[in-house]
């Protein structure tokens, strides 16, 4: 009886420990196909493994598969390999192996290489491009994990087992199942995120290893889509700054290229012609400078240092100093500047060099944009101090009205090439007041004028 029982028992453990591995390894297989597969469309899509986007995509995802990615062409010579890809090139080697990929077939390999002391789970699938094999790619791992997986499964039914054959084989079944059904779940989140559905997670049910490992996996599908948008945004980022740059560059220095050659080709007859192209060229370096002053401005903004001497600025001298350095200019243009300050003292904490920076940027634009008259004047409300420049120029459109923060950006299109502006003004004044914990608001009329308002926090100091 008892040599039945334990041939029962054996039976048992051997038909458990069968299933146990043939499901895990099944499910391994099937994932890293599908990732594998997966490696191909983005690798076809990409077309060249020196993109760095590519190579960083690639990397992300071998870290979250914990696994080695290697990539070859038709001829058998390695396009992509990872950190350490010495095995999948060592059954590359091998003729069948390749041959087999190559023609067309997916191949799954467990076990251990010859030459090598570690037993390793490898797919591989063949790379289709036009209809032909372009290549495979492989996805190897050490079956440790896996082997460690199976060990704890077999150890839970070993110990059920000793409390009696019936209830040991409850026990292993339902354990199995609960086991694998995570491993199941990650598949099909696997799957959505291969999909683009990055932010996936499974639930945790549980504090043991298949516990920990989904926990693994939605920090890992996290880190995932924070990283893809990263790099998304990046690289918006970077296509509209060059487009912006180049825009705002080509003109100038076409209109610089332009007269200089005229000048020393000899082109130039009168003494007069020669000092307005002289001045033309001086105009649009003087343009070119402003634009990178501004530019590096707003670059500088970028980093917390920029604010770092904050003091206690008495906004009612820097008002009226402010207007009394556009006296002139205004006059020349005839304009005149009305300011309105109380006799109170109203005082903020603030960068001063950036608060003159705002009142001269929007200064600048009342004045080259009103018809002959600037209103400025400075108050509280609500614990707030604000200060109001108001002119009584053409207006904004209401459709623009959103975008004049935006860096290059001008409403008056033709005023890009006659003059003044870089478009990065208003963005400069709305990063100062920003990091100031203030707002700036801008109000207009077609025909009545723009009133562009800035609040600043009163008092103590704001965030900083």
């Amino acid at each position: 009886m008892v040599f039945l029982v334990l041939g029962v028992f054996l039976v048992s453990v051997v038909i458990q420990a069968r299933e146990i591995r043939t499901v895990s390894y099944d499910q391994q297989a099937r994932f890293f196909i599908y990732e594998a597969e997966e490696v191909v469309t983005i690798y076809n899509d990409r077309q060249s493994t020196n993109d760095s986007s590519l190579k960083e995509r690639l990397g992300i995802l071998s870290n979250f598969l914990n696994a080695d990615i290697l990539i070859i062409d038709a001829g058998g010579n390695k396009v992509y390999e990872g950190n350490s890809c010495e095995i999948q090139s060592s059954l590359f080697g091998q003729s069948a192996f390749k041959n087999k990929v190559l023609s067309g077939n997916n191949v799954v390999f467990a076990g251990r290489v010859n030459g090598y002391n570690q037993d390793v789970f490898l797919a591989a699938v063949p790379m289709i491009k036009d209809g032909k094999v372009a290549g495979a790619v492989a996805i190897c791992s050490p079956l440790t994990a896996i082997s460690q997986h199976i060990n704890s499964m077999l150890l839970i039914t070993l110990s059920g087992a000793l409390l009696g054959i019936a209830l040991a084989t409850i026990i292993s079944v339902f354990i199995s199942r609960k086991l694998v059904r995570p491993l199941v779940k990650m598949e099909e989140n696997a799957k959505l995120i291969a999909s683009g559905e990055f932010r996936r997670e499974i639930p945790v049910e549980s504090e043991d290893e298949v516990g920990r490992l989904a926990s693994s996996f939605n920090s890992m599908s996290k880190q995932l889509d924070q990283k893809i948008q990263a790099i998304e945004q990046l690289s918006k980022q970077r296509q509209a700054l060059l487009s912006d740059v180049s825009h705002e560059l080509r003109t100038p220095l076409t209109v610089i290229k332009g007269y200089s050659e005229a000048v020393l080709d000899g082109l130039v007859r009168s003494k007069e012609q020669q000092e307005l192209y002289l001045q033309n060229i001086s105009d649009e370096s003087a343009r070119l400078k402003r634009l990178v002053d501004d530019w590096l401005d707003l670059q500088t903004m970028d980093t917390d240092k920029a604010f770092d001497n904050m003091e206690y600025v008495v906004l009612n001298k820097l008002v009226l100093v402010s207007v009394e350095r556009f006296k002139h200019l205004a006059e020349n243009k005839g304009v005149r500047i009305d300011t309105c300050v109380p006799e109170d003292t109203i005082t903020i904490s603030g960068n001063i060099d950036r608060l003159k920076q705002v009142l001269t940027n929007l200064l600048d634009n009342a004045v080259n944009h009103s018809n002959g008259k600037v209103i400025v004047e400075l108050g509280l409300e609500s614990a707030q101090a604000y200060i109001t420049i108001k002119d009584d120029g053409p207006g904004i459109p209401p459709s623009e009205l959103d975008n004049i923060w935006d860096r290059f950006y001008k409403v008056d299109k033709s005023r890009s090439r006659r003059g003044t502006g870089t478009g990065l003004g208003l963005s400069i004044v709305k990063q100062i007041v920003e990091k100031h914990g203030g707002k700036v608001t801008a109000d207009s009329r077609l025909g009545l004028g723009s009133i562009f308002t800035v609040y600043l926090p009163s008092g103590e100091l704001a965030g900083f």
